[in-house]
């Protein structure tokens, strides 16, 4: 169990770790050869067909709960991904494939993100972030992403994880929960007719209030604790951040998103995001937790080994 546990928490870290240089693959035999290993595992978790791995079968589960229910555009509870397309992933608001023809790059380094200009404040905090995707990405043993030490990726930039890692909603009478299994992240959209606080404390993924205007269903965010980065491009927020999402259920298999986040003190307008897409997935939400422990272990071995500066 405890080797399963450290081959998973390893394939987390290497998930950053792919947007090295080709070279940077070759130095690290090691990396290599994990990666191998959890090409196999990633196959396994996310093939499989509305149980949890390593929990329950699929012939011990009651046959009712194959059974599909009523569609309500009003409930947004399933698990929901967004699909890879075309060997792509979304990892922004509104990134998109550069046309570099060198193939060795590895996909996440022939991505861009869009943002609005920045102010100077943005400007500082952007020039400051040593990401390890995108044009700017450096090895991740030699950049800051607070993420490779287990602290919360934040909101929303947590939901790009949905590309390998899905979500879920939970509905209930006085809030929806939105469960990230990157993490283990749970958070509270508040549906009891609350305004918006007016100054609260900093929170990884702030306060959010959410009402229904027709069959979407609108969410309001404020409070954002400025640590955190938006994208894994290193694109900045402050705590003045207020995002505006709007979900909206297709059918029973599709659920569309658009959000609008309006930061004046890091852009200079709002920044209109591309809608997503995501599908219902067939499968449960697993415990997929950032243990610190086996996080800096991996860092030990691969991550700071292969730039020179792992522990003695």
């Amino acid at each position: 169990m405890a080797s399963t546990t450290i081959l998973h928490t390893e394939r987390i870290a290497i998930d950053r770790s792919l947007v090295m240089r080709k070279h940077f693959f070759k130095s690290v035999g090691l990396l290599v050869s994990v990666l191998a290993l959890c090409s196999v595992a990633g196959a396994q978790t996310y093939g499989t067909k509305g149980y949890a791995p390593g929990a329950w079968k699929p012939e011990e589960l009651p046959k009712e709960l194959s059974q599909p229910k009523p569609f309500n555009a009003h409930d947004l509870s399933g698990v929901w991904s967004m699909p890879t397309k075309a060997n792509y992933e979304r990892h922004s608001l509104n990134d998109k494939r550069l046309n570099i023809q060198d193939k060795s790059l590895p996909g996440e380094m022939r991505a861009q993100s869009y943002p609005p200009a920045m102010t100077a404040w943005g400007k500082e905090r952007f020039e400051a972030a040593k990401p390890s995707y995108g044009p700017r990405s450096v090895p991740p043993g030699l950049g800051n992403d607070l993420v490779s030490t287990c602290e919360p990726m934040g909101y929303p930039r947590d939901l790009w994880e949905a590309n390998l890692r899905p979500f879920e909603f939970v509905m209930a009478s006085d809030r929806v929960l939105q469960h990230m299994q990157y993490h283990d992240l749970w958070r509270t959209i508040w549906t009891d007719g609350r305004p918006l606080p007016k100054n609260p404390d900093p929170a990884w993924n702030g306060y959010s209030i959410g009402h229904w205007d027709g069959d979407t269903f609108i969410v309001e965010s404020t409070g954002y604790d400025d640590r955190t980065w938006l994208d894994h491009f290193g694109n900045p927020h402050s705590d003045q951040m207020k995002l505006v999402e709007r979900y909206k259920r297709l059918d029973p298999d599709t659920l569309q998103l658009d959000m609008t986040l309006t930061d004046p003190k890091a852009y200079m307008a709002p920044w209109v995001g591309d809608t997503i897409t995501f599908e219902r997935a067939k499968v449960a939400i697993f415990e997929e937790i950032c243990a610190p422990s086996e996080e800096n272990r991996f860092n030990d071995r691969v991550r700071d080994a292969a730039v020179g500066t792992a522990k003695p």
